[in-house]
């Protein structure tokens, strides 16, 4: 079984990064064509308006989706912000509830947003809600992808939980991050 949630969240967050590597796609694109038509108005005094249809959007959405698809693997990696402030100065025994509770309430907002974005993708599909500009994409196309990254994290989450339930600590809530202990 770890080795199945390990490769979900590693192949969650490849795709988020596919994502990312997208959205410069796209931009450098457009800038790309905007440089060719700033040219073109300059040599022969017409502009062509060459654009990559709904370019903003698409950026949007695969940002979204970076977004979202890294969630499980961040917070899986301990990547996620904590502010450990207080809970250095607890003793061990006090720290372990309180990481158990924080991952409970971890667990409760990814249901939570998991079955909020499953209700807007579901309804975005119930009324045929489409994207303004000039390629209409179906939003609930994007906003699934979305659910699915929310769902990841959830499934993040409870992976969490259940660790801290049955060993008492989690590689998800590392004691000391080495990164800030070389600060």
């Amino acid at each position: 079984m770890r080795k199945s949630l390990d490769k979900l969240y590693a192949v969650s967050g490849a795709i988020a990064a596919l994502s990312l590597v997208l959205i410069v796609i796209i931009v450098f694109g457009q800038v790309v064509l905007n440089f060719i038509d700033f040219i073109a108005q300059k040599v022969v005094g017409k502009s062509y308006g060459l654009l990559i249809p709904s370019y903003a959007s698409f950026s949007g959405y695969a940002l979204g989706f970076a977004t979202f698809l890294s969630l499980g693997l961040g917070i899986r990696r301990a990547a996620h912000i904590r502010v450990t402030l207080i809970e250095g100065t607890l003793n061990p025994r006090v720290r372990r509830w309180t990481l158990t509770i924080v991952a409970l309430l971890g667990v409760l907002m990814g249901g939570l947003f998991s079955w909020s974005l499953g209700q807007l993708s579901y309804e975005s599909w119930l009324w045929g809600d489409t994207a303004t500009g000039l390629i209409r994409v179906p939003l609930w196309i994007p906003q699934s992808v979305l659910t699915i990254g929310s769902i990841i994290f959830w499934i993040a989450t409870i992976d969490t939980f259940i660790e801290m339930l049955r060993d008492q600590q989690s590689s998800a809530l590392r004691a000391v991050d080495p990164v800030e202990e070389g600060m």
